[in-house]
């Protein structure tokens, strides 16, 4: 507003200079007058400045941004969580810093939908469980952890989408695959113990039947989205009647998920379930929801509205969702919302000895400023990375096209630390090294990577510019993660003790803790890492200034290696 006052301002001035004759202007007016135009000019210059700032736009080229100083530790206090007869650190229960995460929204949630939606219905406490999505995370027991964590975003956001409450269910031990009862190995909780005689120690004696199983042995599923729903039907319904429906939700052959009606055993309610693992949640979104969750064809969208609210939105920002129509912008927001909303919390348990691991493992400061750097190889080499690995070569002219043949099977670290090159020099003496977390599959080759660089007297590494002069210095951290216990989480039972897998999965878990609350990261979203870790770098912007044109979501400052720049929905 400020901005179009002073342009017409300005407009009105230059057209009364103009209109007035010359042979009218004694030569004492036209200083003047040139006096009130500099002055017009100079205020319209200060408008865009203030606009700029006010309104966040990135007018400011990157080069000459200063560095932030972000900790992994949250500058602000949290609350301690007593478990067992350990302390909790809120710190270390998530991917996003605690005083970031605002779930108190979900208390006003049923207020927040008859504002928005103008007294539509939301679901009470007798109807919350009417509506089911049963989320079978056994089929990708297999995968990774950002595969796994991508899939449980994306069944949340499904399961936000159509208003249904939530329900995790697992395999009973019985039919279970993993020794432990989950893929995530076992933590000391999950063992029954028993003194064997007086004064001596524990022994275990079997496993604990009412400790957690499967995906709710490392997330703790947040009651909003289970509304604290029971698995449904389990008079009638066992959990291999489930995975027959599950199964027959096959979205190439039934292009709409079908629903079950049940009875509930307390002698009435029926629940309305669609039931799908990770596989039929990825293929139903992409044909039958993803187009629905952007459909915006009469914005402002009250359907998207209500979804907002579900996730978490104050009215004022269900109602900017409602009126987004670039998907970019619809998939970020989402991102953003569940983001602060906590979707992503981990056990206490995993919480717990994540916080040892990263303070006794990683040699990390946990409060000074730090980047990151995530270089995934291992299996990826032979597969979804080999394309990308052999454009890098073949741009540089050192692919050999008759025999296939490159000087590397994988892009060198160098090409990762050059995405800091447009980054302001920081080579004076005064100048502290940029402290960089390095995660990895392939620690000691890298290690022997950085050993080539030059070094300062202090052995920070160096990079120059193009200039050749010394632009850069850094002081890189690796994890002393026992190498020999591999460092996926396991693709077989056969992989290790249930200790083992549970050390590889907080290994695992401590390292994307770092690399979503890092300064800078840098890594790319071929993996699932990569595009895991951008769902909890971003937020949501100032809705006033949204309203004003700035852009609907900041994103802290990522640097994409290679492969594609821009990622798909969150959790895909």
């Amino acid at each position: 507003f400020q901005l179009i006052i002073i342009l017409l301002s300005l407009a009105l001035e230059l057209t009364r200079l103009t209109m007035t004759a010359p042979s009218r202007l004694s030569t004492t007016r036209w200083p003047r007058s040139r006096s009130r135009l500099q002055y017009a000019m100079l205020g319209l210059a200060l408008c865009a400045i203030s606009y700029t700032i006010v309104w966040d736009l990135e007018l400011t080229p990157k080069r000459l941004r200063s560095r932030r100083h972000l900790t992994y530790l949250d500058p602000n206090p949290t609350k301690p969580l007593p478990y067992a007869r350990s302390i909790i650190d809120q710190n270390f229960q998530g991917l996003l810093q605690p005083s970031n995460i605002d779930s108190s929204l979900f208390r006003k949630q049923k207020q927040q939908e008859q504002q928005i939606a103008g007294g539509s219905k939301g679901y009470d406490d007798e109807s919350a469980c009417d509506n089911v999505f049963l989320f079978m995370p056994q089929h990708f027991a297999h995968n990774g952890h950002g595969s796994q964590l991508n899939s449980y975003l994306l069944a949340a956001m499904i399961a936000t989408f159509t208003n249904r409450a939530m329900v995790i269910l697992e395999p009973p031990p019985a039919l279970n695959e993993f020794k432990s009862n989950s893929q995530f190995g076992c933590p000391p909780e999950a063992w029954h113990t028993k003194k064997i005689r007086a004064g001596g120690e524990s022994k275990k004696v079997g496993w604990n039947a009412d400790f957690p199983r499967g995906l709710n042995r490392l997330v703790k599923h947040a009651e909003w989205l289970s509304r604290r729903c029971p698995v449904p039907c389990q008079r009638t319904f066992g959990y291999e009647d489930w995975e027959e429906f599950r199964l027959s939700n096959n979205a190439t052959e039934v292009p709409i998920p079908r629903e079950l009606q049940c009875q509930n055993k307390n002698g009435g309610t029926q629940s309305n379930v669609i039931a799908m693992g990770g596989q039929e949640v990825r293929d139903y979104f992409v044909s039958h929801y993803k187009d629905k969750m952007i459909d915006r064809a009469q914005p402002p969208s009250l359907p998207a509205a209500e979804w907002a609210l579900r996730l978490g939105a104050a009215p004022h920002e269900a109602r900017i969702f409602g009126g987004l129509t670039d998907r970019h912008d619809v998939w970020d927001y989402v991102s953003a919302l569940m983001a602060r909303s906590g979707i992503l919390r981990f056990q206490h348990w995993i919480a717990r000895d994540a916080e040892t691991y990263i303070r006794e493992q990683t040699g990390l400061p946990l409060d000074v400023p730090y980047d990151a750097i995530h270089v995934r190889r291992g299996d990826k080499l032979v597969a979804d990375a080999k394309r990308h690995v052999i454009h890098y070569w073949q741009r540089l002219g050192m692919y050999d096209e008759e025999t296939q043949s490159m000087p590397k099977g994988y892009i060198p670290f160098t090409h990762y630390l050059s995405q800091f090159d447009d980054l302001p020099c920081e080579s004076g003496e005064a100048e502290p090294p940029r402290l960089v977390y390095v995660a990895t599959d392939d620690p000691i080759e890298i290690q022997n990577e950085i050993n080539d660089l030059p070094k300062d007297s202090e052995g920070n590494t160096l990079t120059t510019n193009d200039d050749g002069e010394v632009c850069h210095k850094f002081q890189f951290v690796f994890s002393s993660f026992e190498q020999d216990l591999g460092f996926h989480i396991g693709s077989g039972t056969s992989k290790g003790d249930c200790e083992d897998r549970y050390s590889r999965n907080i290994a695992s878990i401590a390292d994307l803790m770092i690399l979503a609350k890092s300064n800078v990261f840098v890594g790319e979203y071929n993996s699932n890492w990569g595009r895991l870790v951008r769902s909890f770098r971003l937020t949501m912007n100032n809705s006033a200034k949204i309203m004003n044109g700035a852009r609907p979501v900041l994103q802290r400052e990522m640097r994409i290696a290679w492969g594609n720049q821009r990622p798909g929905p969150p959790g895909w």
